[in-house]
């Protein structure tokens, strides 16, 4: 698999897990919830630009989802970089189960999360 298909699946993996997988994910980070949203957003962008015509409309689709679900978040009022708020923002939970169907989409496992300090 390259390399922008790996990074894309270890973000998606990131955001699919609990909210103390998250947490563990980067323990010296002030700001979790930024970390985890410019992940993201860095490795669609990188994977789009190599593989966006290879993608079925429902790949397509769940991507786009899960993009406009963390914009939303980041333009809440109450959005801030702590760890409450990637516990107890509703919108969080949105985020894992749509980057969970992400997961199941592209064919890739739920489980094997690397080591994401790349990212």
């Amino acid at each position: 698999m390259n390399t922008q298909k790996n990074e894309l699946r270890a973000v998606l993996q990131a955001l699919a897990l609990p909210v103390t997988g998250q947490l563990r994910l980067y323990p010296n980070e002030v700001c979790k919830v930024s970390r985890l949203i410019q992940a993201f957003e860095q490795s669609e962008t990188v994977f789009l630009t190599k593989w966006e015509t290879c993608l079925t409309e429902a790949q397509t689709a769940v991507l786009a989802s899960l993009r406009r679900e963390l914009q939303n978040l980041c333009q809440e009022a109450d959005h801030v970089c702590t760890d409450v708020a990637l516990r107890q923002n509703a919108r969080w939970q949105r985020v894992r189960l749509l980057a969970r169907a992400a997961l199941v989409t592209f064919g890739w496992s739920l489980v094997g999360i690397r080591k994401l300090s790349k990212i």
